[in-house]
């Protein structure tokens, strides 16, 4: 058995793109004794418990054709973390998609992790998870069946949730860990309906509200903000941004509603026409998620040393009065105070 572990070890090594490298793929992990494509793009000034974003690509798309898509390439050097694009299987019809034929792509993706992580040395509390159309349902798929704190938040844009009480479907999997999520769905979307609808030959998904609904209350969420982004392109497809968070844990839902929005990758000029640039929101709510992926502990009376505050919105602060603050220390516990004065 060990014997077998370390052949496994260097087979994923010897495919693994080294720091530095320009070149993004494809790469190829052994899972299930089935070869998986990925891309992978590792920045330069690429540190130590850095974080990585996986972006699932839509039906019969792949991890290439994502890649160009989204960008995240640019962010990910300028900001310094790891974006892993994984390509699905083949279905039954011919196309590339997600957990085909009984094959769960949760596993190949968790350990294609373990081994991301451990080889760059991320930190595991700031694994993310992103996708569109078919790669959104991906995305709420892991976070859905993840039974213990794996995939610490989801951006899903522009896909649905299944319907599964009227379908008369058993549920795969039911959320049981608390995790941040940020939707983002186009009021004119042709593919998944904003306000639900039915899939020919697959079944009835949710609205994007009631999908938003489950989350709020499953994560205990409570009304935050509401707001409208700048019409950059002055064409009044106005973004409308409301925001929910959990006033104990800081766990938050994010929606943004693109009125009259499609079913596509938003983009600003000049790679799209949008508001916003999707991937940059993305990593935006991303990047202050580490606060609210990690375990609070108010009882630990180590002897670590404080870094730095912040507030409930992950805002750095000096001082607080009649609010929760939560302490980072360099151990990574993070204690949680409530201030009144």
């Amino acid at each position: 058995m060990k014997h077998f572990e370390m052949k496994k070890l260097l087979l994923i090594l010897i495919f693994f793109p080294f720091i530095g490298m320009s070149q993004n793929g494809p790469f190829y992990f052994m899972d299930n004794n089935i070869q998986r494509e990925y891309y992978l793009h590792v920045p330069n000034n690429l540190q130590a418990n850095s974080a990585i974003i996986y972006a699932f690509h839509g039906w019969n798309g792949n991890g290439s054709s994502f890649m160009n898509t989204t960008n995240f390439n640019t962010l990910s050097d300028q900001n310094g973390f790891i974006v892993c694009y994984p390509t699905g299987l083949i279905d039954n019809f011919g196309y590339t998609a997600w957990d085909t034929e009984g094959i769960t792509d949760i596993n190949f993706i968790t350990e294609l992790n373990d081994s991301l992580t451990n080889f760059y040395q991320l930190d595991t509390s700031k694994v993310f998870a992103t996708g569109y159309s078919y790669g959104a349902e991906m995305s709420y798929h892991i976070s859905n069946c993840q039974t213990t704190k794996y995939f610490d938040a989801i951006a899903p844009l522009g896909g649905g949730t299944w319907d599964y009480v009227n379908n008369g479907w058993s549920v795969p999997c039911s959320p049981s860990i608390n995790i941040p999520v940020f939707i983002l769905n186009g009021t004119s979307d042709n593919e998944f309906n904003y306000y639900g609808g039915y899939y020919p030959n697959i079944g009835y998904y949710l609205s994007v509200d009631s999908t938003v609904s489950i989350w709020t209350d499953f994560n205990s969420c409570t009304f935050n903000s509401n707001y409208t982004l700048a019409d950059l392109n002055n064409d009044n497809q106005l973004t409308e941004v409301t925001k929910y968070i959990n006033p104990t844990n800081g766990i938050q839902v994010w929606l943004y509603k693109v009125n009259n929005g499609a079913h596509e990758w938003f983009d600003v000029s000049p790679l799209g026409s949008d508001d916003f640039w999707a991937s940059e929101e993305i990593w935006n709510f991303f990047s202050q998620i580490p606060i609210i992926s990690t375990v609070i502990d108010d009882n630990n009376t180590s002897n670590s040393r404080l870094i730095k505050s912040i507030n409930v919105l992950g805002q750095a602060i000096n001082s607080a009065s009649n609010s929760i603050i939560f302490n980072i220390y360099d151990d990574g516990r993070v204690e949680k105070r409530i201030v009144i004065e």
